[in-house]
């Protein structure tokens, strides 16, 4: 009996071992399951919820159309379009190969190209891709009727920007395109403002009032299949548009800008001297903003980029160029708030200045311009007075004050991108170029050559100042808002009325340098400039016509008129174009023209 008992306790204690590690078993089992739900349906809770209801319901964003552009007058220059586009939405397309043969076929596309779409769209798998822009209504018909063998493939009607009148403005507008990957990740969008697909201002006034003219999206709940195609809508918020913009720019005397510079490359600034609102800002050559808003195939694209003409750059206020003799007037400026220039005291011009061993040559050959005050050294433009200025002010004083003026620096226009230009010193030359600066190069300074480098914009917002009495606004491009006023010329009134009377010379007097587009009718002030690019005897060709082109002078004019009271502020450049007197001058005098003439015509019609 004791062996029995004593021979069913390891029996028990098996028993026993075995039922605690059946329990064990099924506790870490159930363990795993509950871990493995709870990762499920919290960890992973929401991912899992999304799939599913993607499975059955989409949610798209509805892309608000962008605010209008448009100019002074309310003309509008860019407006928005009803068109068509193919998307597909990646996670649905179930063949990628099949679809994007079908789709290639209709759309006359690369069956690859669209393939490789489609899976790169596949990083955000419920966002739509958009795969063709403005749908023909051949193709929209033909889509149609077999969308329901084409799974993740819809047609969205959206709208597209329409630049109006295309290169009239191309540089001041900009243009927009789709968004990139890099723009999706960085921080203009860490509010998750844009997504795969949308447009996004790339240049000019699309960019720069992007937050404005954008708007907010909308939302759209649909039902789908399991193709992804719709079966109705189950919710929907409505965008909201971007706002307007209306600029300064008048876009009928922007045409007559355009119209007279031609195809020669160059700039046109019209500005009203009393407020600093931009009239005209003309670029050219220009471009068509349209072509941006398709993907431009990459050869495309480094074509224009390494275009010798540079259409994609805005000349107006990013071209930096020598000023040649519209200098003189800031050279003027220096003498006379140096007090270093007596206005009425007579420099006798024998054709050239000696300075050391150099002979620095007056335009006019062989006997100069005889005895000049300044009304005629600028009347007639004569460089041996500014040579003789120049040098009583010294480069430092000279370099100062044109700083003061807002020269080597931006111009502080509402439209970022512009150029600060370069007024040489003596530090610059020497932490630049490692040299001394010597006086003759002020005095090459004083006639608007050497290092000297100023844009068009700068030149005309520190003219506006000469001819309205002595403020100096900063020039803007946006309608809304207050005149700025930055600062006054330290200049007296009346010293500036004897530069206002000489500039009237310039173009009333029979022997100014613009004299040939004097009209009775109207009454013009100006100044001509012709900027060397390298100098006449280095290139060994005495005739100008056979010069090459990139040697050629640049030609400038400075027109504002009427001379008391301006109304318009004019500043042309034209690029190897020769003589200011004879090429840019006839532009200045279209556009001030045009001016007076849109002026009165709108009166009559009762449009202003």
């Amino acid at each position: 009996m004791k062996s029995s008992i004593s021979s069913g306790l390891p029996l028990e204690i098996e028993l026993k071992n075995k039922g605690i590690k059946l329990a064990a078993a099924i506790l870490i089992l159930f363990s795993i399951i509950f871990l493995r739900l709870t990762y499920m349906q919290i960890i992973m809770g929401f991912h899992y919820k999304e799939l599913s209801m993607n499975n059955s319901i989409r949610v798209l964003n509805i892309k608000p159309p962008r605010g209008k552009i448009m100019d002074r007058n309310g003309i509008v220059l860019v407006d928005n379009r009803p068109v068509c586009n193919l998307v597909v939405i990646p996670e649905d397309v179930s063949d990628p190969a099949k679809v994007s043969s079908r789709l290639a076929e209709i759309l006359e596309m690369d069956p690859v190209k669209i393939e490789e779409e489609i899976k790169a769209g596949l990083k955000r798998p419920y966002d739509p891709v958009c795969i063709a822009k403005d749908l023909s209504f051949d193709q929209i018909a033909r889509i149609e009727s077999e969308i329901y063998t084409l799974p993740g493939v819809s047609i969205d009607a959206t709208h597209e920007r329409d630049y109006v009148y295309k290169e009239l403005a191309s540089h001041v507008l900009g243009y927009v395109g789709e968004v990139s990957e890099k723009e999706l990740s960085s921080s203009i969008n860490k509010k998750g403002i844009y997504s795969q697909g949308d447009v996004i201002g790339k240049g000019g006034i699309e960019r720069e009032l992007e937050e404005i003219l954008r708007g907010r999206k909308g939302q759209k709940v649909l039902e789908v299949d399991a193709t992804g195609h719709s079966h109705g809508i189950k919710e929907e918020i409505s965008p909201l548009s971007g706002k307007d913009v209306r600029l300064t720019i008048d876009k009928d005397l922007q045409a007559i800008a355009a119209d007279s510079l031609g195809d020669r490359a160059g700039a046109v600034i019209a500005m009203v001297p009393s407020t600093g609102e931009v009239l005209v800002m003309l670029s050219k050559p220009d471009y068509d903003p349209n072509m941006f808003l398709s993907p431009i195939a990459p050869e495309a694209w480094q074509e224009i980029i390494h275009n010798p003409r540079h259409p994609l750059e805005n000349r107006a206020f990013r071209g930096q160029y020598p000023p040649g003799s519209i200098f003189k007037i800031v050279t003027t400026l220096a003498g006379l708030s140096t007090g270093v220039l007596d206005p009425y005291e007579k420099v006798h011009c024998s054709g050239d200045l000696i300075l050391g061993d150099t002979r620095f040559m007056c335009w006019k050959q062989p006997l100069g311009h005889g005895d000049v005050d300044l009304n005629r050294a600028i009347i007639e433009s004569c460089d041996v007075y500014f040579y003789r200025l120049g040098k009583m002010l010294g480069i430092d004083a000279f370099s100062s004050y044109a700083l003061s003026l807002g020269f080597g620096q931006t111009t502080g226009i509402d439209l970022s991108g512009d150029s600060s230009g370069l007024i040489p010193s003596r530090e610059w030359k020497r932490a630049k170029l490692k040299k001394t600066w010597y006086t003759g190069e002020t005095l090459i300074m004083a006639i608007g050559q050497g290092f000297l480098r100023v844009t068009p914009l700068q030149m005309a917002k520190v003219m506006s100042a000469v001819v309205n009495g002595g403020d100096i606004y900063t020039p803007r491009l946006i309608a809304s808002g207050e005149p700025k006023l930055e600062k006054k010329l330290d200049v007296p009134g009346e010293q500036l009325e004897i530069i206002k009377n000489a500039l009237r010379g310039v173009v009333e007097d029979p022997a100014g340098t613009a004299h040939n587009i004097w009209d009775p009718v109207l009454s013009v002030g100006g100044k001509t400039g012709t900027a060397q690019v390298v100098k006449k005897i280095r290139s060994g060709i005495p005739d100008e016509s056979d010069i090459p082109y990139r040697y050629r002078d640049h030609a400038w004019f400075l027109g504002f008129s009427p001379v008391d009271d301006p109304e318009i502020l004019v500043i042309v450049v034209v690029e190897h174009g020769g003589h200011g007197g004879s090429i840019a001058a006839p532009i200045g005098r279209d556009v001030i023209k045009g001016y007076f003439f849109l002026k009165s015509s709108r009166w009559i019609s009762g449009q202003s």
